[in-house]
């Protein structure tokens, strides 16, 4: 598989978890929020691969564990994928940097950098052999149903002005540079998540329009609901929201989104197959911005 067939194969299976939503008369809820995927080495996945992981979750025999590995990593450990299971392999990506001489706008050449992706494979703990009992840790994860202090200084640390009270709505106005949330006592538990989940995966997904603002990372912040830029952002501003959430290790079942968007967002998928890509990578670079604004960031091996 190609890695431009590994982003297809994405967007037509959101596509699809969408238009079934539709059809039954129901929200779209989200396969992908809040889940911290780690493979064998103790690195954590990130960006558009924890997208696909927990789009995978969703197929009619899911994975209990959110440990996965490649066939080398598996063998260091001490364990073997056995014959009958490389077949339940999932392949993920990985950028690789290069450098290429560009032509600018004044007739003189730089180098810029560029990311070219790679495709490479790794099976879930539960089609390995072998001694896994020190992975029983990997997976497990607090979940925490007060105010989670390590978000709220997260957020802190960003300088975002944020006011409380919002009759109920939660927004971003690039206009006024502010966000606006509605009270923590505002928000409830639902079939799928937590109050507080809720709120901060909210707070996250206005976050992340933050960083759009011309001043950070300069994204189309367009207000008009019919266009399809303002689709496009509100799909990065919800895997934003997923992947900070999944990186403070927020963790819950998949959150129910907003009914209002499920339209825009297909029309989106279909119009462009490259939209989950293109989201991804800004989704990635918001939270990026975010948390360079850490005074100490925290050290936490990362993997693609």
């Amino acid at each position: 598989m190609k890695v431009k067939d590994i982003f297809v194969d994405i967007t037509k299976h959101m596509h699809e978890l969408m238009k079934t939503a539709k059809a039954n008369g129901t929200s779209w809820t989200k396969p992908f929020a809040n889940r911290r995927f780690i493979s064998c080495n103790g690195h954590y996945y990130t960006g558009l691969n924890t997208l696909w992981l927990s789009l995978y979750f969703t197929k009619k025999e899911p994975y209990t564990r959110k440990v996965w590995g490649t066939y080398k990593q598996w063998k260091d450990h001490g364990c073997q994928v056995p014959k009958e299971g490389k077949g339940k392999s999932i392949k993920l990506i990985r950028p690789q940097p290069f450098e290429k001489e560009v032509e600018q706008r004044d007739g003189s050449k730089a180098l810029r950098r560029f990311n070219h992706y790679r495709a490479f494979d790794v099976w879930n703990i539960e089609e390995v052999v072998g001694d896994i009992e020190k992975f029983k840790h990997f997976d497990k994860f607090d979940n925490t149903v007060n105010d989670i202090a390590k978000a709220e200084t997260f957020v802190s640390n960003t300088k975002a002005k944020i006011f409380t009270g919002g009759g109920g709505m939660a927004c971003y106005n690039p206009l006024t540079d502010t966000i606006t949330m509605p009270s923590k006592e505002s928000f409830i538990h639902t079939q799928h998540s937590t109050s507080t989940e809720n709120y901060y995966c909210t707070l996250f997904h206005e976050l992340t329009h933050w960083t759009g603002h011309e001043t950070r990372c300069k994204r189309n912040l367009s207000t008009k609901f019919a266009k399809m830029e303002y689709a496009f952002e509100e799909l990065v501003a919800e895997l934003g929201s997923c992947f900070m959430a999944t990186n403070l290790n927020i963790t819950s079942n998949p959150r129910e989104d907003h009914a209002q968007y499920l339209n825009s967002w297909i029309k989106c998928l279909e119009d462009n197959e490259d939209a989950i890509w293109k989201a991804s990578a800004l989704a990635n670079k918001a939270v990026k911005w975010c948390e360079e604004l850490q005074p100490q960031k925290e050290q936490q091996q990362e993997v693609a």
